[in-house]
């Protein structure tokens, strides 16, 4: 079950509207916000931790959005290009060439609001 609505996200997007895949991309965000949590203990019953939850999963959907791969299957592409966009990851260094699976925003949503209190490894 996803814990935000078609509606939340609309919210978080206007003035643009949500896309038609947003039931699917809801559920996909909440399974990567689930992971993110994985062994973290909190009251899935607190209203607090479910607001925190729904602005996580919204977070986590502009990101899907945004990198217009919804299903990972560009994760191990060095480099895209696509109309106006081109993406291009780092070859060299800690972290090269991997790709994160959640979204910077998301991670900060759940580390401010006490939620996650380390850093979590992503592995792409």
């Amino acid at each position: 079950m996803a814990y935000a609505t078609v509606s939340d996200l609309e919210a978080w997007l206007a003035p643009e509207p949500a896309p038609d895949n947003a039931v699917r991309l809801l559920e996909l965000a909440s399974e990567a916000v689930d992971e993110v949590l994985y062994g973290i203990a909190y009251d899935p019953d607190d209203p607090d931790v479910l607001a925190v939850l729904r602005k996580a999963v919204v977070r986590q959907v502009h990101w899907l959005m945004d990198r217009g791969d919804e299903t990972g299957s560009q994760d191990d592409m060095q480099s895209m290009s696509t109309g106006q966009r081109s993406f291009t990851r780092r070859t060299v260094g800690q972290g090269a060439g991997a790709a994160p699976r959640v979204g910077p925003k998301v991670v900060s949503v759940l580390r401010s609001s006490g939620l996650l209190q380390f850093y979590p490894l992503v592995v792409g």
